[in-house]
């Protein structure tokens, strides 16, 4: 399992924290899921839900698509919903979502160096 690197990237990026849990972290799998899930999800309520929508926001998906699954399921329930009056917070929950995506592509790139099996301490030596 720690060695198909492939399959735990995709779950990071899937759903947060999916890759360390296939990894055996249970501890940083449940930190990366809620703090990527709980920071696109204030970002989904700051913008009332208008703030994922590839067709509004196409540079803004960018940085959300990186949030995997969550990202393509807002998008596709939500983005093409019609605003109907101006959002107080949009722009919030536009950074919130777009930072969440960038957050998760951290942590797949975490998980993808536990799957290689190598620490820092290791590679410097």
């Amino acid at each position: 399992m720690h060695r198909n690197r492939l399959l735990v990237v995709l779950a990071a990026w899937a759903v947060p924290g999916l890759g360390h849990l296939l990894l055996g972290r249970r501890a940083k799998a449940a930190w990366f899921g809620l703090l990527i899930l709980g920071t696109f999800g204030l970002g989904l309520v700051l913008g009332e839900g208008s703030s994922v929508s590839s067709a509004r926001y196409p540079w803004h998906m960018c940085g959300q698509i990186g949030a995997g699954l969550a990202a393509l399921l807002a998008d596709g329930l939500l983005g093409s919903r019609p605003q109907a009056a101006t959002i107080d917070r949009l722009e919030l929950g536009l950074v919130y979502t777009a930072v969440a995506g960038i957050l998760n592509l951290v942590a797949m790139v975490d998980a993808y160096e536990l799957a290689r099996g190598e620490t820092a301490e290791e590679r410097a030596s």
